[in-house]
């Protein structure tokens, strides 16, 4: 199974004409999540072609309006349209409280919508979505305010089946097989038992992305990236402007680039540009630091991510 990352907002502090303010769908086959919620995010979701009915969770990184300004609308449209389904809504401390006010302010208009907000805590941890296929995890990351990464898995699969090796054993085509395949035992028609582990393959690790908005350079980001089939990181800056953008909290496309060296991630995604930067500049200048493989995220560009 595949993931999508479908930029819906790529721009840093405010939208412009070509950048909406900053959201990410990661989708698969069984539903989507999205990373932020900037204004607009839910119309740019439905030109990608994301079915906002199918969305699992929003995970916030923190709550400066360019990030969260698009929630409110995004919650009352799925009231509207009639959604029983409860939403998880993972973000920082006080996230709770501010929706609470919107809510008696008349302002959300859920309806019969459970909204389950997790608000993250510390170092971070588990992010659990009932009913979803993702595994979502927390890391705080450094930024002017309390702010939290977060990373986004499939689950882990098992290893091929040796088809050839189970009939020579004596396994039936049919759904016997199938329950080998999902890694689970099965007893013969003559009383044996026969153990997934003697014809399955090594287990194949589920895909994962890490998201990291906005931060400076900080461990948090490397432990969310570890190993991760790809790093979304953002790149407010160009490396000139390195001190600027610490004052800010931000961090530039090379520090970025260096983060996911460290973390071992495959690729790099570079987002949350500055208004004044040309993004591929940005990312030219990651490549020529690491020799990795970065991508300038732009508004409705998907990238897939395949094992």
């Amino acid at each position: 199974m595949q993931l999508r990352l479908i930029p819906l907002g790529t721009s840093a502090g405010r939208p412009t004409l070509a950048r909406g303010a900053s959201a990410l769908a990661v989708a698969s086959e069984s539903g989507w999540v999205l990373c932020d919620c900037g204004e607009g995010a839910q119309l740019a979701a439905q030109r990608a072609g994301l079915s906002l009915s199918r969305i699992d969770a929003v995970l916030i990184t923190h709550l400066h309006g360019d990030h969260f300004n698009g929630l409110p609308g995004l919650l009352g449209t799925l009231g509207l349209e009639g959604r029983t389904r409860p939403l998880v809504v993972a973000g920082p401390p006080g996230l709770a409280r501010l929706l609470r006010t919107l809510e008696r302010a008349g302002s959300l208009g859920t309806g019969a919508m459970p909204v389950n907000v997790i608000e993250q805590r510390g170092a971070g941890g588990a992010v659990t979505i009932p009913g979803s296929r993702f595994l979502v995890t927390s890391g705080a990351l450094v930024h002017r305010i309390e702010t939290y990464g977060y990373r986004v898995a499939l689950p882990d699969r098992a290893g091929a089946l040796d088809v050839a090796g189970a009939l020579r054993a004596g396994v039936p085509s049919g759904p016997l097989l199938g329950e080998l395949k999902a890694g689970r035992a099965v007893t013969l028609p003559d009383g044996r038992r026969i153990e997934p582990a003697e014809f399955l393959g090594p287990v194949r690790r589920g895909l994962a992305i890490a998201y990291a908005l906005d931060t400076v350079p900080c461990a948090g980001a490397v432990e969310l990236a570890r190993g991760a089939d790809a790093l979304v990181h953002e790149a407010t800056y160009e490396h000139a402007r390195a001190e600027l953008a610490h004052q800010r909290g931000h961090s530039t496309g090379v520090e970025a680039a260096r983060i996911a060296a460290e973390a071992g991630a495959a690729m790099l995604l570079l987002t949350h540009f500055s208004p004044s930067v040309d993004g591929e500049r940005v990312a030219d200048e990651a490549r020529k630091a690491t020799g990795l493989r970065v991508v300038a995220a732009a508004d409705q560009v998907e990238l897939s991510i395949a094992p």
